[in-house]
C-alpha cells in the first residue's frame, strides 16, 4: 500500500493521496504440502472423473485446520453460483451430481488410507 501511495503521489499534479491501514480481522493461514495424501487423492479422483481442477490459495474453511497442522482442502460441491456473500447471491445446481461424486470418492480414498496406512491426511503414513 505504501508503494502504491508513493507512486500515485509522484504522478499527482494536484493534492496528495494519503492512506491508513486498519486490520479488521485476522485469519490463520498455512499451506498444504504437495505430497499430502489428501491432495494426491483429490487429484486421482479428478483424473478419474475428468475434472480439470487447479490449486489456489484463498481464505476458506480449510484455513483453521491447516494452521493447526491438520491436512485440509476446500472443494466445490458442484453447481454454479455468483454474488457470494451479497444479497444477490445465487446458485444453480447443474453439475451437482459430479461435485458430490468427487466428494464421495475422495472421502472413500481418505477412509481407505486411514484404515490401511496410518494417518491418510499427512502423506507420511504415521
Amino acid at each position: 500500500m505504501d508503494r502504491a501511495r508513493e507512486l500515485e503521489n509522484q504522478r499527482a499534479t494536484g493534492g496528495k493521496v494519503t492512506s491508513k491501514l486498519k486490520e479488521i480481522g485476522s485469519r490463520a493461514a498455512a499451506a498444504l504440502p504437495e505430497d499430502s495424501a489428501i491432495l494426491q487423492y483429490i487429484r486421482a479422483v479428478d483424473a478419474h472423473l475428468g475434472v480439470r481442477s487447479h490449486l489456489d490459495c484463498s481464505s476458506t474453511d480449510a484455513n483453521i485446520p491447516l494452521s493447526l497442522g491438520i491436512p485440509a482442502i476446500a472443494i466445490g460441491a458442484g453447481g454454479i453460483g455468483g454474488g457470494a456473500h451479497t444479497t444477490q447471491e445465487w446458485f444453480r445446481p447443474e453439475g451437482r451430481d459430479l461435485g458430490l461424486k468427487r466428494i464421495f470418492l475422495t472421502l472413500l480414498l481418505l477412509l481407505r488410507g486411514s484404515l490401511g496406512e496410518g494417518n491418510a491426511g499427512t502423506g507420511t503414513g504415521e
